[in-house]
């Protein structure tokens, strides 16, 4: 169950997603510094998911796990971006793009680390 619902996930953002995600970060409003933290973000979810799944083809299923965690933190983004999305509107002044432009980063890149960090620590308990 677990390598097929792998494969599943793997296809979905390899094939799917990674790429339409990539695609469309190319046009996001917020200008320069959105797009270029949207395609980051694309960029490191196709690669982390592609080399977990290069290590899981070789077997070396510790590196696996790592950069799975670290695949799924970033699928798990879009959620953070816009719980920020909602805090941001609704406890300061931040004009919208303005906003837009904060969450386009804090969706993903801080709160990404310190998930994983978690993750990687409870993973070593």
């Amino acid at each position: 169950m677990h390598r097929g619902l792998g494969y599943v996930y793997v296809i979905n953002i390899l094939l799917v997603t990674g790429p339409a995600g990539l695609l469309m970060s190319f046009y996001a409003n917020g200008g320069l510094s959105s797009r270029i933290a949207f395609v980051l973000l694309s960029f490191l979810w196709i690669f982390f998911t592609a080399f977990a799944l290069f290590k899981a083809v070789q077997k070396d299923f510790a590196t696996h796990r790592i950069y799975m965690i670290r695949s799924f933190a970033l699928t798990l983004s879009a959620i953070t971006l816009r719980s920020w999305k909602v805090i941001l509107a609704n406890f300061t002044d931040i004009a919208p793009m303005d906003r837009y432009r904060i969450i386009a980063w804090l969706g993903w890149l801080k709160f990404t680390y310190c998930r994983v960090d978690n993750l990687e620590i409870y993973k070593e308990a």
